[in-house]
């Protein structure tokens, strides 16, 4: 595959990095969980779904790969083209409070960490519910305690940077939906 996977590894390595590693089983999150949290769970690939991204990318896709990161509430849906010479892609991760234990760091700190450190070459948006803004690696929106970050290639490129503004509209409005 051609996409950059240092995109995933740079978010989840600097989020690693910057609030820790901590062993998690799942069980006892779950029992630790209120109702309302529970209800409130979503997975990123209902923020942007295959459909979604085939109009977003203009071409098919396979079926999503999904992975999660616990430590830090994170989960990742990733969309590939159909097409192996196409370098077309697109990632939704999604971090919430629902997947963190009881006392782990509120996504809205994980994101205005992520903001202060993309200080230099970001831009701030308007109009997506929350705070967004887009920089290396993507788009990155907080609604609530629902921190949203879309990759989809080099956002030097203007074509890439509307790629993303359209996925995030997408995402935010089906977030709407779902809590």
């Amino acid at each position: 595959m051609k996409h950059p996977l240092c995109i995933i590894v740079l978010i989840v390595g600097f989020s690693l990095a910057f609030f820790g590693c901590t062993a998690d089983k799942g069980t006892e999150q779950e029992q630790t969980l209120s109702k309302e949290q529970r209800q409130a769970r979503i997975d990123p690939c209902e923020l942007i779904t295959q459909s979604d991204a085939e109009s977003l990318l203009g071409e098919p896709v396979k079926a999503a790969e999904k992975s999660e990161q616990q430590v830090v509430g994170m989960k990742l849906c990733m969309y590939n083209p159909a097409d192996e010479t196409s370098e077309s892609f697109l990632q939704v991760m999604l971090t919430q409070q629902a997947f963190m234990k009881p006392d782990g760091v509120p996504p809205s700190d994980i994101f205005h960490s992520i903001k202060e450190a993309q200080s230099e070459g970001r831009t701030d948006l308007e109009g997506f519910g929350g705070e967004a803004f887009i920089a290396t690696g993507g788009i990155y929106i907080l609604i609530d305690e629902y921190y949203i970050s879309i990759g989809a290639g080099n956002t030097d490129r203007p074509q890439i940077r509307e790629r993303l503004k359209a996925a995030g509209k997408t995402a935010v409005d089906n977030l709407a939906t779902l809590r």
